[in-house]
């Protein structure tokens, strides 16, 4: 069984624009997200069988557009939700390296798969929940293509098995708002990335 998936991280956010991390608090789009939201509807050319969202707002509203243009309902999986940050969402940079400095040295060089960010998730938690549900959707729609809206360290994650590569990896992969990654997953085979961090016009502006 083999499914297209069309990997697309959610539009811009105040938090994107500021670097803070958002995890699981629901931030909604700004402005310019919006704007992301439709140029991605317009450019996403496939015949979609499924639009499938995490249940944050900015996710749902980036899926939105897309779902009404192929005449679909947004379907909710809590699976695609981002990397729970735990005690340091909400955070920038700057304040994770005062908050827990021996943490943020590990997580720019360790293996990431048990490193546990501190009263949340690993990244090997994040990268199981979303192959499982990468999985289902192949089962599912067997031969069909799907838009799956996700965040930006799940799907790299994501991607990382999809590469066949160690979770670490995800620090070379670049998954910018409104971007889609294109994969082919299959339940019995390896799976093929087609495409990854394609971006609409409105997503090339950064500002």
């Amino acid at each position: 069984m083999t499914a297209r998936l069309l990997l697309i991280r959610h539009g811009q956010t105040a938090s994107n624009a500021e670097g803070r991390a958002q995890g699981r608090r629901d931030v909604p789009l700004n402005a310019h997200g919006e704007a992301e939201a439709e140029a991605l509807a317009s450019r996403v050319g496939e015949l979609l069988a499924a639009v499938v969202s995490s249940p944050a707002s900015r996710a749902i509203a980036t899926a939105s557009p897309l779902a009404a243009r192929h005449a679909l309902t947004v379907r909710v999986d809590p699976r695609l939700v981002e990397l729970d940050f735990g005690d340091l969402d909400g955070l920038i940079p700057q304040e994770f390296a005062q908050r827990a400095p021996e943490f943020l040295a590990r997580w720019r060089v360790e293996d990431p798969e048990e490193l546990r960010m501190p009263g949340g998730e690993t990244m090997g938690e994040a990268r199981a929940r979303m192959v499982a549900a990468a999985c289902a959707l192949a089962a599912e729609f067997d031969g069909a293509t799907v838009a799956v809206v996700s965040h930006q360290l799940a799907l790299k994650a994501l991607l990382s098995h999809a590469l066949g590569a160690p979770l670490a990896a995800f620090r070379g992969l670049q998954i910018d708002p409104a971007s889609t990654s294109t994969v082919d997953v299959r339940l019995d085979a390896p799976w093929t990335v087609l495409r990854l961090n394609e971006r609409c016009a409105v997503a090339r502006d950064r500002s």
